[in-house]
């Protein structure tokens, strides 16, 4: 009886350890590297063995996300959110590192001109004349729609366009209602442009008043999972994916 019960324990937690391995990582990630990361899953796989499921939104969602108790492995967010989840001990210091820098551009659908936005008047200018405009929703935790926000009240905009502003779940929702004609023009950073089809080639915003942001990853502190994340990381800096982050417009250190 002994014997069975043991046999039957011992079945019972190699079951448990081998669901463990078996279960996917969990990364959480800002929507602006979604389209650079289409294949990151199935290299992973092939690499490891593991599945990662991506959940992706705004860089200010998947902070707070992580802030309120929801389980991940992997975490890509902007480096200021980055040190709050490490200064809350959610995130591991030592295991951050940088994916690339992507910039702010001007889009509008491939049957229009590009907008003349090569300075700081001409791009007030433009966005006086433009019909409508579209933005990330800076209340979502959007890193572009909070900057544009408050660059349009720096340029004494905000009241004058605040009615033509439609705002979007995130940057690449902007650009592909600019494509679609939704609205005349969008704002957002190249990085969500770039997968849009029927979108014209992408205006920097003049560097007076442009942003830059990067994007960090670094693991959980208490993920079950370090080694497969760790893993995952490394697949970030394989040739393949930085080829494809560079494609959608991000600089990076390869």
């Amino acid at each position: 009886m002994r014997t069975t019960l043991k046999i039957a324990a011992a079945a019972a937690l190699a079951l448990t350890m081998s669901a463990a391995i078996a279960e996917d990582l969990v990364a959480l990630s800002a929507a602006a590297v979604k389209s650079s990361l289409v294949d990151l899953p199935k290299a992973f796989q092939e690499k490891t063995g593991k599945a990662v499921r991506f959940e992706y939104g705004t860089a200010g969602a998947m902070r707070d996300k992580a802030m309120q108790g929801s389980s991940f492995d992997v975490i890509i967010v902007t480096p200021s959110a980055m040190k709050e989840l490490e200064a809350k001990s959610l995130v591991d210091p030592k295991s951050e590192q940088t994916l690339g820098t992507t910039s702010l551009g001007a889009g509008v659908a491939k049957a229009h001109a590009a907008p003349d936005i090569g300075t700081v008047a001409s791009f007030k200018k433009t966005l006086l004349a433009a019909s409508s405009i579209g933005i990330a929703d800076p209340a979502r935790g959007a890193t572009t729609g909070i900057y544009l926000a408050n660059l349009f009240e720096k340029l004494g905009l905000a009241d004058q366009i605040k009615n033509k502003v439609k705002l979007f779940p995130d940057g690449q929702n902007a650009m592909e209602a600019a494509a679609h004609g939704e609205v005349e023009i969008s704002l957002g950073q190249i990085s969500e442009a770039a997968p849009v089809k029927d979108l014209g080639p992408i205006t920097l915003l003049p560097d007076d008043v442009q942003l830059r942001t990067v994007y960090v990853a670094g693991i959980a502190s208490k993920t079950p999972n370090a080694e497969g994340a760790a893993k995952l990381l490394e697949t970030v800096k394989s040739a393949p994916i930085q080829k494809a982050l560079q494609d959608n417009g991000f600089t990076t250190s390869r």
